[in-house]
């Protein structure tokens, strides 16, 4: 038999237990909760979130997950809480959906993350020189250079991509304008295809009209022509609003180019809550245009897709910039993360 353990001891002894169960288990009773960035494909978002994804779980220690989905996909998800952030609002081409859920307190605006993005129709600037194309208008009679193979009664238009809310606004655009008569509109499905058929057209010397925005190698990587548009006007910008939201790109008697904003950060309100740590970083993360572009232009000169990569060259080259957005703990944490990661062509 065995000898009788002392009722105190054996107390004792449970309670060392319990407190070493305690101690040893902190991660595993509370983990930190995933914060799902939204991904609309368009290159400078996801380099974008791929800076915030190193910086936040390696500064921070929360997991994060990429969501890829459309804008109104996004617009169902962002007020539910069921994604956490979207980096790049373009809220000017979501006004009202905006205007709704920030008056009802669902989604908060964290300022910008880059400055000004400008959005706007362009041809290669020598069809410009060559045949005198300067406005939306002078478009209608040159609509043969641009002729669709598909279908040469018509020129064609390449649209912004589908599933995001500029193919619709600029199916109304096209509309107001009177362009519909002349061109066909494609939508590519991604990002990728769009920037395809536009640069192939330039490599190849052939004319070529479309939609496109900055920030983006492309825009710096040939001469383009942005043809003029009426000048953006919050009354002419209501009237295109309506007629995306009521489906009708026949609804809008007039048009104007789009307004030029900063591109703002949006995030689900509760986030307030789950993790303020987040909130505080996301607010002061400002990538800027220009190290934005610049960090673009290399991955493509490069040819750097991973965008994990292309997160570690702007952390390598700009920490003056990223610093500021962090704690000192973090910061820490952040340039250790750095160090151990392949290095980057400067």
């Amino acid at each position: 038999m065995f000898p009788a353990v002392p009722s105190r001891i054996l107390a004792f002894c449970l309670l060392l237990g319990v407190l070493a169960w305690g101690c040893s288990t902190p991660e595993t009773a509370s983990p930190k909760l995933v914060i799902k960035l939204h991904d609309v494909l368009s290159e400078s978002q996801g380099i974008n979130n791929a800076i915030a994804k190193f910086v936040i779980e390696n500064g921070y220690g929360y997991p994060v997950e990429i969501v890829e989905e459309s804008t109104p996909a996004m617009q169902e998800a962002l007020p539910k809480g069921e994604i956490d952030v979207n980096l790049e609002g373009w809220q000017q081409n979501i006004i009202e959906w905006y205007n709704l859920e920030s008056h009802e307190g669902t989604i908060i605006n964290l300022g910008m993350i880059y400055e000004g993005g400008p959005q706007f129709f362009m041809i290669p600037q020598w069809v410009s020189d060559t045949y005198g194309i300067k406005t939306v208008q002078d478009m209608k009679d040159q609509w043969k250079l641009f002729q669709d193979p598909q279908d040469p009664q018509k020129g064609v238009f390449y649209n912004c991509i589908s599933g995001w809310e500029c193919a619709k606004i600029n199916q109304v655009k096209l509309s107001a304008y009177g362009l519909d008569e002349f061109y066909n509109v494609v939508s590519p499905a991604s990002a990728t295809a769009l920037t395809a058929a536009l640069e192939s057209a330039q490599v190849a010397s052939q004319p070529v009209f479309g939609y496109y925005w900055q920030p983006s190698p492309l825009a710096a990587s040939h001469p383009w022509h942005i043809l003029e548009e009426p000048a953006y006007t919050p009354e002419c910008w209501k009237q295109v609003i309506a007629a995306t939201a009521i489906g009708g790109a026949d609804s809008a008697e007039a048009a104007c180019a789009y307004e030029n904003l900063p591109i703002d950060k949006l995030v689900h309100a509760g986030l307030r809550e789950t993790a303020p740590e987040l909130v505080d970083m996301l607010k002061a993360m400002v990538v800027g245009l220009e190290p934005l572009n610049r960090t673009m232009a290399w991955s493509q000169e490069n040819n750097v897709e991973d965008k994990d990569q292309v997160a570690v060259y702007f952390l390598q080259n700009y920490e003056d910039r990223w610093r500021d957005w962090v704690t000192p703990e973090a910061h820490a944490k952040i340039k250790s993360a750095l160090e151990a990661a392949a290095p980057q062509a400067r």
